[in-house]
């Protein structure tokens, strides 16, 4: 009983740290992706600043739309199990 309680705790340990070290780099690579923004951010205010002629826009914040388009059949595919589901919750109610 002990040894199995020992094995699983160490099982435990080993997924957590497993778990902490996939964790600690990305959130090392979102620290410094938002530092990059930043500094880019500034160094373009900088540039405004200096150059007054030259003027360059903010970059526009992406939208989902823009790289997903569902597809006609998905929709379809969609529509057809809503109605599905809602003819079996219809069917099912007299015997509820």
């Amino acid at each position: 009983m002990i040894e199995a309680y020992h094995t699983a705790y160490a099982k435990y340990t080993r997924d957590c740290t497993k778990l902490l070290d996939w964790i600690e780099p990305n959130r090392e690579m979102k620290e410094k992706a938002r530092q990059d923004f930043m500094n880019t951010n500034c160094v373009n205010k900088l540039y405004s600043q200096t150059h007054w002629g030259h003027q360059i826009a903010d970059p526009k914040e992406p939208q989902f739309s823009a790289f997903y388009q569902p597809s006609e059949q998905k929709q379809d595919k969609l529509l057809f199990v809503g109605s599905s589901a809602l003819a079996c919750s219809y069917a099912a109610l007299p015997f509820l």
